[in-house]
């Protein structure tokens, strides 16, 4: 049975009983279906950074960023003590985010160095050591703190003995307290903190959906539900855009946060609904290795944009179809030099994100 990766599923086989209670057959269909919604959001995630015109992009950028965190929580097990825990966290999430920043800062200074610019060093440590929406690796210091936290409530929700509707009550006690912070206080964290609310509603709605067994109850209805779904993401997160403004967790930006919610919830259950019919061992295998996509698309991608269409006269301006055209090259180009790199990552140093060396 192959190793379940980070992200969406890192503690998957740490829950009690998983074997006796579900069946090896069917953690092997959740694992595909999951890599596969891994897969899908991260190719949203890569496209969302080819400075398109938000035109292009609203549809998916409502509900790219939740998927996540609800994936996470959808497959969120704890076993063992507090400070196991947070090692494999540190692990899993903070030894990448120090091999992304060391990965990024070598070639950004090079290219720097090469162009006659200067870089400054000091300056952009301290900004990756406070990391206070400071690149797209925000999200990896925002998901640790997320699942200290999530830890928490775990342990909480075992201990109560609660039932299933703990996780759905605190979820909107979360969106709520999110909504009056974003209101009231309106202040960045360092390390992204203040986001951890919204993370955290995501998260845990997702453990609801998994423990009322969602997935399995609607099997048989996927596809037409799913299809539904994506059509009222598309109707509500374009309302949203067009008469309340652009969706961007990084800049705080939600529009009419009703809206928002519904174009969300409704584009991560399209999402994961679709997946569950499709087989793709394309988008399963981008979705089992999608840290280091994420991680390290935006240099490829930046670039290509900023040093390679220059020279050949192509110019990205974000809104016409020539944009969107080479926004696709730059996503495929982006796949298959990480893909090149991450097969090298994987072989000699997959501690640097958090894996261990397979055994020959």
């Amino acid at each position: 049975m192959r190793k379940i990766d980070q992200f969406a599923y890192m503690n998957f086989l740490d829950g009690k009983d998983w074997e006796n209670k579900r069946g090896m057959e069917n953690i092997e269909s959740r694992i595909e279906w999951i890599d596969i919604a891994k897969g899908l959001g991260i190719l949203f995630v890569m496209l969302g950074h080819c400075y398109l015109d938000t035109k292009y992009t609203f549809w998916f950028i409502s509900f790219h960023m939740p998927l996540f965190f609800f994936l996470s929580g959808y497959t969120f097990r704890i076993k063992g003590k507090y400070f196991s825990f947070l090692n494999k966290k540190i692990k899993s999430l903070l030894v990448p985010y120090l091999f992304f920043v060391i990965v990024t800062m070598l070639c950004n200074g090079l290219l720097a160095v090469t162009h006659g610019n200067h870089y400054d060093v000091i300056g952009i440590i301290k900004l990756y050591l406070i990391q206070n929406r400071y690149t797209l690796l925000w999200f990896l210091t925002c998901l640790f703190l997320t699942e200290q936290f999530m830890f928490l409530l775990e342990r909480l929700y075992l201990r109560l003995g609660s039932k299933k509707e703990y996780w759905i009550i605190v979820s909107s006690a979360e969106f709520i307290l999110f909504y009056f912070y974003q209101i009231k206080i309106g202040i960045d964290l360092p390390w992204n903190a203040d986001l951890v609310l919204i993370g955290l509603a995501f998260m845990n709605f997702g453990k609801y959906i998994h423990e009322i067994e969602l997935m399995k109850k609607i099997q048989k209805k996927n596809l037409l539900l799913g299809s539904m779904l994506l059509l009222l993401c598309v109707c509500f997160s374009g309302y949203n855009y067009f008469y309340f403004g652009k969706v961007d967790w990084y800049s705080n930006q939600y529009g009419n946060v009703w809206l928002y919610l519904v174009s969300a919830f409704s584009g991560v259950f399209a999402t994961i609904f679709l997946v569950s019919r499709i087989k793709c061992k394309s988008l399963a295998i981008l979705g089992r290795n999608s840290l280091i996509f994420y991680g390290l698309h935006r240099l490829i991608i930046d670039n290509l944009v900023y040093v390679v269409y220059p020279k050949l006269r192509l110019q990205v301006n974000g809104e016409t179809i020539i944009s969107l055209i080479l926004a696709i090259v730059n996503v495929l180009i982006a796949i298959i030099v990480l893909g090149i790199f991450n097969y090298f990552v994987m072989k000699y140093i997959p501690c640097c994100i958090g894996k261990k060396r397979r055994r020959k």
